[in-house]
Order: structure tokens, then sequence, then C-alpha cells
């Protein structure tokens, strides 16, 4: 159906962008400079927020969007956002109450990779 394939489409590119800007602002590393480790992480922070609202709101604005898909985008942001929750209280990536959004996370963007080819 075309307005499936679509939907999958802007799903999938609003995906792409996202996943890119997480992998730029996972790249940096703000170095020793603690202005600049504060600077990445804010960055970092923003991506996770930004990204979760713009693949919420590409799905809402694509109904026709294949329910495996849609699901996956869901559980992608609920990760993002949980992830994000845990930074702003402090907790860095490795910490261990972080590993199940981490691995949920990585989950769905494995899933989401698999679904958008």
């Amino acid at each position: 159906d075309e307005q499936v394939t679509s939907a999958k489409a802007s799903v999938c590119a609003a995906f792409g962008q996202v996943d890119h800007a997480l992998a730029l602002a996972y790249a940096r590393s703000g170095g020793t400079d603690s202005t600049s480790q504060l600077g990445v992480a804010t960055s970092t922070q923003l991506t996770l927020e930004a990204g979760s609202r713009y693949l919420l709101a590409t799905l809402s604005e694509q109904p026709a969007s294949p329910p495996d898909l849609a699901s996956a985008v869901r559980k992608q942001t609920n990760a993002y956002q949980k992830a994000l929750i845990g930074f702003l209280n402090g907790l860095r990536v490795s910490d261990p109450s972080q590993q199940p959004t981490v691995k949920a996370s990585d989950d769905a963007t494995e899933t989401l990779r698999r679904l958008c080819k």
C-alpha cells in the first residue's frame, strides 16, 4: 500500500537523522576541560530530548506506519527519555542502573535499523 510505504519512508528518514545526530553527540568527548565536558553532556541531552520528540511527532503524522516500526519507535523514544532522566540525575552511561535503559535503546536501534533497510 502506498500510504504504508510513504509512512515507513518518513519514519525511517526521521530515525536516520536522529541516529546520526546521536552518533555525532556521543563521538564528542570534551577532553579534559570541565566546561567542554559539560557542553558535550548538555548537547547529548538536548539531542536525546529533541530526537525523541521528533521521532514521536513524525510517527504521529504517519498513522499508516507499520505496527512493528511504530512499536520500535516508541520503545526507542522511551529509552531516550529514561536515559535523559538518568543523565539529569547525574548518572553516566556506564552506571549499572542505566544498563537496562542502554540495552533497551540498543535493542530498539537494532530493530529500527533492520526495519528501515
